[in-house]
């Protein structure tokens, strides 16, 4: 026996007190992981070399970032999450941000486009990309996500209400959306 001074008892009572440190351990990670998950694609502080490259060339369309400007989206964000409970849990892969979702849902009313049309538009569209806080490299949710996240809001009643909430801060600076016809006509007007 290699340590003759110290008995089995000892040893065993030394092993039960890692066991349980390591318990306690695992359970206060688990509690702060389940407070700070974040969604998919959401504050990845990595970005890659292409990055500022593709942030100068995608400042010509300035409708999305003027909406930014005058719409403060926390309240909205707060709204949904109280009844989209989607990535709030531990199990399973990280979900969607249901802000993005919600951003994604407006982009197709403005531009009167279908989920799927609205899918395609946000992979090819830089400045929808950055308006629904995606990267290039991040991926863009599909049009089933965007459907299945609608449908959630409309059994909950809240979908009109988050609509009349951006429409209202809208007003609140005297604006309002002129809807596009496609993919190029939607702009940013002063309210009648």
């Amino acid at each position: 026996m290699p340590f003759p001074h110290i008995k089995i008892g000892r040893i065993v009572y030394i092993f039960q007190g890692l066991i349980f440190i390591h318990t306690i351990a695992n359970q206060l990670i688990t509690s702060y992981l389940r407070k700070v998950k974040s969604y998919k694609n959401i504050n990845d502080p990595q970005r890659s070399f292409v990055a500022p490259f593709v942030d100068k060339h995608s400042g010509k369309n300035e409708f999305f970032a003027q909406i930014d400007q005058h719409i403060n989206w926390d309240p909205i964000a707060e709204k949904i999450k109280l009844v989209y409970k989607k990535g709030l849990t531990d199990r399973g892969a990280k979900a969607y941000s249901p802000l993005l979702l919600f951003k994604m849902h407006l982009i197709s009313i403005w531009y009167q486009l279908s989920d799927t049309q609205t899918e395609a538009m946000v992979y090819d569209s830089i400045s929808a990309l950055r308006f629904c806080g995606l990267t290039i490299e991040d991926s863009v949710p599909g049009h089933s996500t965007l459907s299945r996240f609608k449908k959630e809001l409309v059994d909950h009643g809240v979908l009109k209400s988050l609509e009349k909430n951006f429409d209202a801060q809208l007003q609140s600076n005297n604006l309002s959306i002129q809807i596009g016809k496609g993919r190029i006509d939607a702009k940013i007007l002063p309210s009648k």
